[in-house]
């Protein structure tokens, strides 16, 4: 089992400094938004999946875009009731190993996907640009 400390001060107001093991941010009224960070890390964790397993797959990446479109509700707590992650991979790259890589990452690897998957729906699309 692995564990992690994030530890979070009040810097000024309704903004914190976290500071975690990768490195420091500012979080909060007049930093970077909670729920935008939630989307990103959503992003992030998928997109290196993505990466590794095309590259394990000798796919040409010349590179990799990911939007991701959250959808909260209106009433509190405003979580996300639907997620829609977009990949665009460009290079030379098969259909079926972007489909493949896609498919492992948001069924199977992302770990902040399974853990946003119980309150929200998650669509998945992608599109490949040769160059």
């Amino acid at each position: 089992m692995e564990s992690k400390i994030v530890k979070l001060t009040l810097d000024s107001d309704a903004t914190y400094k976290s500071k975690m093991p990768s490195g420091e941010i500012e979080v909060g009224k007049n930093a970077l938004k909670p729920m935008e960070l939630l989307l990103t890390a959503v992003g992030g964790c998928s997109g290196v999946d993505v990466y590794e397993i095309l590259k394990k797959k000798r796919q040409e990446i010349k590179s990799i875009e990911i939007e991701v479109e959250g959808v909260r509700r209106d009433t509190h707590p405003r979580i996300y009731t639907q997620i829609k992650i977009r990949y665009i991979v460009r290079g030379n790259v098969s259909e079926k190993a972007v489909s493949h890589a896609v498919k492992l990452s948001t069924e199977k690897y992302c770990s902040v996907l399974a853990m946003v998957k119980g309150s929200a729906e998650v669509k998945v699309e992608y599109e490949i640009w040769e160059d």
